[in-house]
């Protein structure tokens, strides 16, 4: 979610109203559904036409319980990897530690070793550094098997990963890889395998994030000590905070065992225990009074813990949320902090320049899905840039840094709607010298020769997907709403059904006549106005408006989210800016 640029049109978009399940109940039918479930006739409108139409599935909707969480013996490797950790634990190894530098690899690898040295382990703990590219090598292998260990896990890589892990088992190492990342054809050569995708596993969810994951292990591990005699054993449920941010910033769906999940787990990090995620609350310019939400997490923590690994080792982020002071937590987030700062500058470069060259080809208006690619762009941005073409071209982008002097080029993708873009880029394999990921991301090497030959392959891929299948056109919404009934009521009534994200989308609305009453530009981007509609005003926000210029008195449109704005202590109604149109 880091980074992403929600920026509003100059044209007035396609529009298409929700309506799945909506024709199954008629205005009494649904008067009498919200009587059964306690709650407002919009809220089962609002779910219905997101497709929630089971009266018990909109009652864990509304109310998320932890006792609804599926257990997980159907997981295949479950069993395998807690008997490796009681063993290990039991004997008094050295276990060490590897997880990715992203913000769910991060968040997996605080889980694992924080709570394995509650419990009493020892722990060895490392993260990736980009420059040495993606997932777990035998350089990061060798460290391990250096410092001692005699088993490694590996969090949110690992599964594609054979020639490490190999390695390991080949000087006597035990292995468990904890993933959730798409399986290839040959599983790798580990002693435990914990991964929702591998064939075999009964699990029926397969929206879990690796974060998610390592709690299922951790929750099974304290029962299964528990039973061994283990003494007093701290509550998994703890963690869910470093859960809830692993969740919402790897974009996996916010349903099922992850809406749970995260509902709890964003009570937690309200709480405000852990003193890395104080500290990086406080950085961030989050009010301690401030009800924490999924956006914090996606907008405000995400990024910063994603901008180490970005730029170069992901070292800081994990010693943050491994803090156990608030004074090293202080400093850890300054660190972290001064690297954001220095990721948002190279990031506003990239997308401008990306821009300019998607300008320069005549051809991309009419691709399904878009690459764009330079030498002097910086791998560890390029994700971010590629949500922010996603989002102003309304379609898949892939963006890719350039390294002339290795003859590589190497990027990341992002998704719109429901494409599949690691599937486009498997149907691209051929040109690739490595790819993976999931449905709404994935990342890619090549030969820096080959990435014309991409950028037309990509676009067909991507092409195949949208002509094999009905695909909806146009920005969805759910119905019209004046400004007048847009309240801090209504704001609570839709909390009810958070927390939104990729699966399960926040409301918005539209406005079609609305005059604008003041305006001005926040740091040369972000439109802020205050907009009529009748005798009502209200405060709205587009952030990197890329449409033309909106003056005082427009007649105008809006695609919007009702949300709140905190400033200095005060919160205010505003409506977030999807797009905006000027009206006749």
């Amino acid at each position: 979610m880091d980074g992403a640029i929600h920026g509003s049109h100059g044209g007035r978009p396609q529009l298409v109203e929700r309506s799945s399940g909506l024709a199954r109940l008629d205005a009494g039918d649904l008067r009498a559904r919200a009587e059964a479930l306690e709650c407002d006739p919009l809220l089962v409108r609002l779910l219905l036409a997101r497709g929630v139409d089971d009266e018990e599935r909109q009652r864990r909707f509304l109310r998320p319980r932890l006792a609804e969480l599926r257990v997980p013996a159907g997981m295949a490797g479950f069993t395998g990897s807690i008997e490796l950790l009681v063993h290990a634990i039991q004997r008094g190894w050295r276990i060490g530690i590897f997880g990715d530098y992203d913000v769910d690899g991060v968040t997996t690898t605080a889980i694992l070793t924080t709570f394995l040295e509650a419990v009493g382990a020892t722990v060895v703990a490392r993260v990736a550094c980009r420059d040495r590219g993606y997932g777990f090598r035998v350089a990061d292998a060798r460290v391990l098997c250096e410092s001692g260990v005699q088993l490694v896990l590996t969090g949110d890589c690992g599964t594609s990963d054979h020639e490490a892990l190999a390695w390991l088992r080949e000087r006597g190492v035990k292995t468990a890889v904890i993933d959730h990342h798409q399986v290839p054809e040959v599983a790798p050569p580990t002693d435990a395998f914990l991964n929702p995708h591998q064939q075999g596993c009964e699990f029926p969810f397969k929206g879990l994030c690796s974060a998610g994951v390592a709690f299922y292990l951790c929750a099974a591990l304290r029962t299964a000590l528990a039973r061994a005699g283990g003494g007093s054993l701290p509550d998994p449920r703890a963690w869910l905070d470093l859960v809830a941010l692993g969740t919402v910033c790897d974009m996996v769906p916010l349903i099922d065992e992850n809406r749970i999940l995260v509902h709890h787990g964003l009570s937690v990090v309200g709480q405000r225990r852990r003193p890395g995620l104080r500290a990086l609350l406080d950085s961030s310019g989050v009010g301690r009074d401030e009800r924490i939400d999924e956006a914090h997490l996606g907008f405000r923590l995400g990024p910063r813990l994603n901008a180490p690994g970005r730029l170069g080792p992901a070292e800081p982020s994990l010693l943050l949320l491994r803090a156990r002071t608030s004074a090293e937590a202080r400093a850890m987030a300054d660190r972290v902090e001064s690297c954001n700062v220095r990721r948002r500058a190279f990031q506003e470069r990239i997308v401008a320049e990306a821009h300019a060259l998607l300008a320069a080809d005549p051809k991309v208006s009419r691709r399904h899905g878009i690459v764009v690619a330079h030498d002097t762009w910086l791998h560890g941005i390029v994700g971010i840039a590629a949500s922010g073409l996603v989002e102003h071209y309304r379609r898949p982008a892939l963006v890719l840094a350039v390294d002339n002097d290795a003859g590589e080029a190497r990027g990341s993708a992002r998704t719109h709607g429901d494409i599949d873009v690691r599937a486009a880029l498997h149907a691209c394999r051929a040109l690739l010298r490595r790819y993976g990921g999931h449905k709404a991301a994935a990342g890619v090497s090549l030969d820096a020769a080959r990435v014309p030959e991409l950028v037309e392959a990509f676009d067909a891929a991507v092409g195949e997907q949208v002509a094999g299948r009905e695909v909806m056109t146009g920005e969805a919404h759910d119905g019209e709403l004046p400004l007048a009934d847009v309240d801090e009521a209504l704001i609570e009534r839709l909390d009810q059904l958070a927390p939104f994200g990729v699966g399960f989308t926040a409301p918005r609305f539209v406005c079609e006549e609305a005059q604008v009453v003041r305006e001005r530009l926040l740091k040369g981007k972000h439109l802020s106005m205050v907009v009529r509609q009748g005798g009502v005003e209200r405060e709205a926000i587009a952030f990197s408006h890329a449409g033309p210029p909106i003056q005082r008195g427009d007649k105008i449109g809006l695609l919007y989210v009702p949300t709140r704005n905190h400033f200095r202590g005060r919160v205010r109604v505003q409506l977030q800016v999807e797009s905006v149109w000027r009206t006749p």
